[in-house]
Parts: structure tokens; sequence; C-alpha cells
């Protein structure tokens, strides 16, 4: 592959169908070849776990000189509108067609081609062949039916009355259901393109009847089996596919005679810095921290930041583990337009390593749970303390929250937290004897739960069928026990109680704190074991509250969750005392980028 240095990507929004969709162009590194290649990305849970391996196809296509375009279908992502709105499979087809146009209008390609995963697989045989002139296609596990994908999701989902589905976080109405059912990658309406080339899932590296199809209706079919793909749509982490992967990849697309070199200068760019708004809401993408290397979205109302203390407090949405800036199941996007539209502006951030913002030198991808992303949020605070921001809260869910506490804790700025579903707060990352802290890496529910589930029948059928994992349940009361033992045995302030005394401290120094529990969530053990049921080892502190969120997981993502946690955020900064007077330390170096382009 080229070693010439890559241009960074630019973010930028273009028109589709009914409303708007995010997107990054990855310009190629030195001469441009001549054949622009269009990410479809998967849908639903799928889209977020495969996101870093979306980043790494990008940067590692445009280094070997493709310019690569990759985007938000409508509904999904950044972009505007809702998964449950109609015409949902329209609007994606829509999304993918306009996404070529832009891609052939940045990057001046004569040709394009598409590369699509699961059931953006499916989505580009679709949209190929209504296109037209598609010169390469790739489909990376490619689901062959609609159906099929709707058997997966609802395997591990739940089918409602009206004939919606809701899966691993998402609802998919009743007419989107059947809209994605009609969805066959073997029977488009013409050839999709006279180059093909399936890569079967590692984890199940069956040919299938879909590249059989394909020659049929005339096209040049190629079956490969390829590492990555089990991996790529695990948890989000680093996303790092196998170097051999890489080069087949790029090596294929550069097989066809479209790929040549352009003699021509790819067409300059310009970033329009326009806002895109949905409802009440207009949004924009932000760079920050040095150099811009943190890229975030801003959202703020519609009509403009007022001059009172909602238009001046800045609320940052910091990630859930490895998921980008839009959180589990699209979660921040829905809290970041609640809030904007409430009157606040608030920025889902993704700090170094994760999304689109690159880890600092010398750091992996993904690199959870470290102190020193405070250091981001930071930078973040600094851009919107230019915007005319005076207070400024910070949310995350898990290890959101630990970084959201970490930075309080260092920048006396921070006047709010919302820490949901804290697993840990401090970690000291392979610390010998620290079971407490292990066990806590280790999924489990909270033991109310568990003790809950013993007076229940079916719970004993599923220990008796060996459906129940005893041994981490067991290992979780064992460690919860011992680390109270030990607490009532230590003369003085330990390690455990110094969670209980920073946060008094905190609280003490004027920082409002809500820590918000999903009750059957194994967080809940760590945040009483510190703070008490209720929060009551805090009650002298009236600026902190816990409130529990009843039938909830992890990530609040079961139907009705959103519904409660969305009204209890907006309660929540409603009730805030007005922040102690106090000096705050000077900002941080920063660039502050602007908004970052647009383009119709």
């Amino acid at each position: 592959m080229s070693t010439v240095v890559q241009p960074r990507p630019l973010c930028l929004t273009f028109d589709a169908a009914d409303g708007w969709c995010f997107g990054w162009y990855h310009p190629p590194a030195g001469p441009g070849r001549d054949l622009a290649i269009v990410l479809c990305a998967p849908i639903g849970f799928e889209a977020i776990s495969s996101y870093p391996t979306q980043v790494q196809l990008a940067m590692a296509l445009a280094q070997d000189g493709f310019p690569v375009f990759r985007f938000d279908y409508l509904g999904t992502g950044d972009s505007a509108g809702e998964l449950d709105a109609p015409g949902r499979v329209d609007a994606w087809l829509a999304s993918i067609e306009a996404a070529v146009a832009q891609a052939r209008a940045h990057s001046g390609a004569t040709q394009v081609a598409l590369l699509g995963i699961r059931l953006g697989a499916t989505l580009a045989v679709e949209a190929a062949a209504r296109i037209g002139g598609v010169d390469s296609l790739l489909l990376w596990a490619p689901c062959p039916t609609g159906r099929a994908f709707l058997r997966e999701m609802k395997a591990g989902g739940r089918e409602q009355a009206d004939g919606a589905l809701h899966a691993m976080g998402y609802r998919y109405t009743a007419d989107t259901v059947a809209a994605i059912g009609r969805l066959d990658a073997a029977r488009p309406v013409r050839c999709p393109s006279r180059r093909v080339l399936v890569v079967a899932r590692d984890d199940l590296p069956m040919e299938g009847p879909l590249p059989k199809a394909l020659r049929q209706l005339g096209a040049e079919v190629e079956f490969r089996v390829l590492p990555g793909y089990a991996a790529m749509v695990d948890e989000p982490r680093a996303g790092v596919l196998d170097t051999d992967t890489l080069e087949a990849v790029a090596d294929w697309f550069g097989g066809s005679t479209a790929a040549r070199t352009r003699s021509e200068p790819a067409p300059t760019t310009i970033e329009d810095l326009r806002w895109r708004t949905t409802g009440a809401v207009r949004e924009t993408a932000l760079r920050c921290g040095s150099g811009g290397s943190l890229v975030g979205v801003l959202a703020e109302p519609a009509t403009g930041t007022a001059c009172d203390r909602r238009g001046q407090t800045g609320i940052l949405l910091l990630n859930v583990g490895g998921n980008y800036r839009i959180g589990p199941h699209r979660a921040y996007v829905a809290m970041a337009r609640t809030l904007a539209s409430a009157g606040y502006t608030a920025l889902r951030l993704d700090i170094a390593g994760i999304g689109d913002s690159p880890p600092a030198p010398g750091q992996p991808w993904a690199n959870l749970y470290q102190r020193e992303s405070a250091h981001d949020v930071r930078a973040a605070i600094d851009a919107l303390a230019q915007r005319g921001c005076r207070e400024f809260v910070l949310m995350g869910i898990c290890s959101g929250s630990y970084v959201a506490y970490q930075t309080a804790l260092v920048d006396e700025r921070v006047d709010g937290l919302v820490l949901m579903n804290s697993r840990l707060l401090e970690w000291s990352p392979g610390k010998a004897g620290d079971s407490w802290q292990n066990s806590m890496q280790q999924y489990a529910k909270s033991t109310d739960f568990y003790r809950r589930a013993a007076f229940r029948p079916e719970v004993w059928r599923r220990l008796l069928r060996g459906e129940v994992n005893v041994r981490l349940i067991a290992s979780r009361f064992f460690a919860l026990t011992a680390a109270r033992l030990q607490r009532a045995l230590t003369i003085g302030d330990s390690r455990e109680e110094s969670l209980l005394t920073r946060m008094q401290r905190l609280c003490a120094r004027g920082t409002d704190v809500l820590m918000l529990v999903s009750d059957a969530d194994d967080g809940r053990d760590y945040v009483e074991f510190h703070f008490g049921p209720s929060g009551r080892r805090m009650r002298a502190h009236p600026n902190f509250r816990m409130a529990y969120v009843p039938d909830a997981d992890h990530t609040f993502s079961r139907p009705g969750n959103q519904e409660h946690v969305l009204p209890a955020l907006l309660r929540h900064l409603e009730q805030r005392p007005a922040p102690q007077p106090r000096v705050a330390p000077g900002p941080e170096p920063v660039t502050w980028l602007g908004p970052v382009g647009s383009s119709s």
C-alpha cells in the first residue's frame, strides 16, 4: 500500500430524500485513482459495533489512493430523522444514491464502487441496480435477503403487538419490517455491477446462493473468506483488521480497470460552514483539541442560544465504551437533541481513540478507562466556553461516567455530573489482589436482582437446565462481601473509601451530581457499596442524588427506558442550584475550527 501522507478526512452533510445525511470524505493519498468507493454501513447494532472497522477500511483504502466516502443513512447515526419514521428503506436507498453523487463530486472520479456490510450490502445491491454503472461491488457478510436479517433480529429481540420489532435497542416499525422483508439481493431489477466480490463471514464460511444468483445476472463474481467479520460485529473496540484482509480488499478494488491513477488533480473541496436543522434543533460538526484532532457534533436550539442560564449551559456527552459519539442504540443523539430542544447546548464528543478522533501518538484505539482522557474533555470545555457557555455539565454511561468523574476532579469548571450506570469511577488496572475492581469487569446483574430472582420458579428451571452462570453470580457475591468486610476491618480511610471522600469533596466544592442507576444493573452494587442505597452515605450533600430507572438494562435500551431517562435529565437540570462563585483555571491550548463542512 502507499506510504504517502494521507490528508485528513473532511466531515460534511448532504441532502437526501426529505432530509440530510452526515458523512465523511477521505481524500486519497497522493495522486487519486479514478474509482471512488462508497461505504454502505450495516443497520442497527452492527452499524455501531463495526464503526471502528469502517473508519479503518476508509483510511486504508484512501492510503492506497482511492477516494472514499462513508455516511450515515437517514434516521441513523448523526443524520437527520428517526429510525421509526415511515419509508425508512426507501430513505436508506436514497441516502446511498445521494452519497454516490457526493463521492463523484468531491473526488472527480468517473467510476464508483460500493462496499456494503451486512444489511448494508443488501441495500448496496439494490441501490447499484437502480443507479446503474457501478463498476465494482464488494459485499461483506451480506444478508442474502431482508428476511434473513429479520430472523436474526427476532432471535434476540421482541416482536410487538403492532407488528413492530424491538431488537438490540432499536425499534423497527411494522412498515419498516415489511419493507426490509421485501429486500432480496439475489433478485435485483438488473445486474448491479460488472464485478462483484462476496466476502463470507469468517465464523460461517459458506458461499450460499447469492454468488450463483449474481453470476446468472451476468456479473463476474468472486467468493472469498477473509478474517475480520466476527470481531467487527462484536462490542465496538479497536476494530483492528488483519493486514492481509486490508490488502486483499484494496488489491481487489485495484484490479478494476477503472482504478487507474488520474492524471488531473482531484477537485478542491471547500468547506461550507452551514448549520443543519432537524426539528427544533440545529447541528454541526465541531473539531477541538490540539490541531483539531477531536471530533464532536454540537446541538443547539434552532433559533439560537438564549442569554439565559439554559443557553449558557454546555453539556458534554462522553463515549460509552468503544461506541462512537452517537452512543449505544443512538441514545446520545436522542439525549442531545432533547436537551437542545429545551434550550441547552449539547456536544456529543469522541475522545481520542474512539470514533473519528484518532488516538494520541503511540496509543491504541479504544483505550478505555484512561485518566488522560480528561485532557480531551477539558479541551472540549474550552471550545464550549469560546462559544459563550458559562456552566458545564458532563454526562456519560458506564466508562463515559468514569471520564466525566475524572475530569471533574481536575477541572473546577465542571458544575454538574450525570453519571449513568457507573461500573467503575476509580480504577488501577492490574492491581494485585483487587477482586472487587476485577469483578466489575465481568458483566452480571445486580445482587438485588438475583435475590429477587430466587423467588421465581422459572429461574430455578433455567438453573436446572444449566442456563445460569452460577460461577459468575457466586464470584460477584463473594467479591462484594469481601470488599464490605475489608472496609469494616480497615482503620482510617482505605482506598475503597477514598471514592466516597472524593465525591463528598466534589459536592462540597459545589459540583452537582446525579447518579442514574438501572435497577438490575450490576453497576448498582458498585455505587451502593460506595454511596449507600439511594445515596444515603451522601445525605449530608443535597446536591448529590441517586435515582433508579425501573426495568432498564445497562444502556437504557429497553422499550420505555428513554421515555423515563430523558424527562429525568431535564428535571435534574432545571432543579440544579446556582453554581458557587469560584476561580476557574485558565483554558488549555485548543484549536477551534468552527463547524465543519456542509454540501448540498
